[in-house]
């Protein structure tokens, strides 16, 4: 255990030692997700911190040590990922290490009370999700137990993104809950139609992989040929920094809801056309460029799996004057070819827009990110405490995050959430490209799109 990880907030745990043994093992090429992810890492250093994910797991009822103990153990016997080193080599090569048997170190924390308890699985997920993982030496997964009067009552758990993606913590709140209530994790495993990480990259080797891969990378190449090169300017004597603004917003759930109803067009293609729509307002450009995370677990043997598969889709649309309901109905079609043509091997594709790019020139720009969250069933994000008390919040507001670390390669980026009453998202920006006025600005012109169609497609209605 890390010494640093073992004190939070003036608590100091119990470190107790969960042996791992006889479980399988093998070492192979990385997925192509485990490479998009650790590459992006690379490109974040020091602040590639901030790609770690949690998982919060209060557990009523609480339960003895030895029975959170276990299904931690469990837990790491039942996704191989939660076991998996990351190794580059001097040729910079990936290869991915999975070990059968080592010891994962837990914290056990007291707290006074489940008040208590539940503050302190905050401050415990605030301070480790600031420490980056020793990707090739460590197992990328902290543990720590939180007990109230000798029973377990809440679990922490701290991830590097090359174990999970987002979504996959949903798997991992499931079957910890599971585990919890005595499954079986031999029976678990065994049940689980998905792949672990070292069979998902045999299929990738495979015929029918290299298929799907050649398949995505050229739709990619064929789609950026039309593409602008640059969407958003520098200003002069500006250096990158990088700050988050939220914006929580009541009306817009109900708006969403309304919208989509009407005009029959799902909500993840309205969220799209807003954001395409003010993205091309403020670059003056009419063809909005998006890389949209896509979870890949449409694809059955994904969908049940505990690893980094979700990937950048390729998404444009175009954003004329024909109106909002034009371009959401533009951006469903288009988003169509994005899902399906979001797994590949990033590695090659990005030889390959560097040899197109030399041949044109310049390449198109894909510095702006979209990320869809809003149907995980763990939900990660909160903007405040407001979101879980009705009625508390009245009124949009945008609140600005401290300024953060280096981001990989991005001029801007979305991200959509769900919460208790509102659904908030988050626009972080390049303050040298887009300034804190022009970025509010933004998000207000996003809630607008939606809630004044929505009001509108009322008022016509019979």
């Amino acid at each position: 255990m890390r010494t640093e990880l073992s004190s939070v907030s003036g608590h100091t745990a119990r470190v107790v030692p969960v042996p791992i043994t006889g479980a399988p093992t093998g070492e192979g090429p990385v997925t192509w997700g485990q490479w998009a992810i650790r590459a992006a890492m690379l490109d974040m250093e020091p602040d590639d911190h901030g790609t770690n994910i949690r998982v919060l797991h209060p557990i009523a009822p609480a339960v003895a040590p030895k029975t959170a103990l276990t299904a931690v153990r469990g837990l790491l016997s039942v996704y191989d990922s939660l076991r998996t080193r990351i190794v580059i080599g001097d040729d910079k090569t990936m290869r991915q290490h999975l070990d059968s048997e080592g010891t994962h170190d837990v914290c056990v924390f007291e707290a006074e009370d489940a008040d208590a308890a539940d503050a302190l699985a905050r401050q415990i997920e605030k301070q480790w999700h600031a420490v980056s993982f020793a990707y090739d030496r460590e197992w990328p997964i902290r543990t720590a137990l939180i007990q109230v009067d000798g029973r377990i009552v809440h679990a922490v758990m701290v991830l590097s993104h090359i174990a999970s993606d987002a979504l996959g913590l949903s798997l991992v709140h499931r079957t910890f809950a599971a585990l919890l209530d005595g499954a079986d994790p031999a029976v678990l495993r065994k049940d689980s139609p998905g792949f672990q990480p070292l069979a998902e990259a045999a299929y990738q080797a495979s015929e029918k992989g290299r298929k799907r891969d050649e398949a995505a990378r050229r739709h990619w190449r064929q789609a950026l040929r039309d593409c602008p090169e640059r969407l958003f300017e520098r200003r002069e004597g500006a250096a990158p920094e990088f700050r988050q603004a939220v914006l929580a917003s009541p009306p817009l759930p109900a708006a969403l809801e309304v919208l989509s109803d009407r005009w029959q067009v799902p909500s993840s293609a309205i969220l799209l056309a807003a954001a395409s729509t003010v993205m091309a307002r403020q670059s003056g450009s009419d063809r909005c460029v998006l890389q949209v995370m896509v979870s890949n677990r449409f694809l059955p043997h994904l969908r049940e799996t505990v690893s980094p598969i979700t990937l950048e889709g390729l998404f444009i649309v175009d954003v004329g004057e024909d109106g909002f309901e034009a371009v959401a109905r533009r951006a469903a079609r288009s988003a169509m070819k994005t899902y399906y043509h979001a797994y590949y091997d990033k590695a090659v594709l990005n030889e390959d827009l560097r040899k197109d790019a030399g041949e044109r020139g310049a390449g198109a720009d894909l510095t702006c990110w979209y990320n869809d969250l809003r149907d995980m069933t763990a939900r990660t994000r909160t903007t405040d405490v407001r979101e879980h008390q009705a009625g508390r919040v009245t009124e949009s507001f945008i609140e600005w995050g401290e300024r953060l670390g280096a981001q990989s390669q991005t001029s801007l980026a979305w991200h959509m959430y769900s919460s208790a009453h509102l659904m908030p998202l988050t626009l972080t920006v390049d303050t040298s490209l887009i300034d804190e006025a022009a970025t509010e600005a933004m998000l207000y012109g996003f809630e607008s799109l939606i809630v004044d169609a929505a009001a509108a497609t009322t008022a016509v209605t019979p």
